[in-house]
């Protein structure tokens, strides 16, 4: 059987587009309304070289697009095309289904862990190391 990254290698290249803070962010404000490179080194308060740089990595793989605006001067936009768009939306519903099992997982897991303690079946120790625990894995995700 072979890899999906074997098979896929775009993978890789999305994987680390979402990996970055800088081009989510890009992501974020692209989502909401159609911006240039200036606009976004304005937003994101780093250099034009900088935010081309991520440009490109997104342009290359489809993830946004860009258009020429002619009027009153040639400049590009950058906008976020519908694959893109729903990828994003796949992406976060998915992050969201998955945190929402964890919190549930572990919560399930907290409340077995107090049921023990409370029938003598654990102790008060690892009762309230686990429950410090899961309330710290909790607390992350929220």
């Amino acid at each position: 059987m072979s890899d999906i990254e074997d098979e896929l290698p775009i993978l890789d290249t999305i994987y680390s587009i979402f990996r970055d803070a800088t081009r989510r962010k890009i992501l974020r404000l692209l989502s909401s309304m159609k911006l240039t490179a200036d606009e976004l080194t304005k937003e994101l308060n780093i250099s034009r070289p900088a935010v081309e740089k991520h440009l490109k990595q997104m342009l290359e793989i489809g993830l946004i697009e860009r258009k020429a605006d002619t009027y009153p001067t040639l400049k590009y936009i950058y906008t976020i095309p519908e694959p893109g768009v729903d990828l994003i939306s796949n992406i976060q519903d998915s992050i969201e289904t998955f945190i929402a099992s964890l919190m549930d997982e572990f919560t399930r897991r907290l409340e077995n862990e107090e049921q023990m303690y409370l029938l003598g079946m654990s102790s008060k120790e690892r009762y309230e190391a686990i429950k410090v625990s899961y309330n710290s894995i909790l607390d992350k995700l929220k």
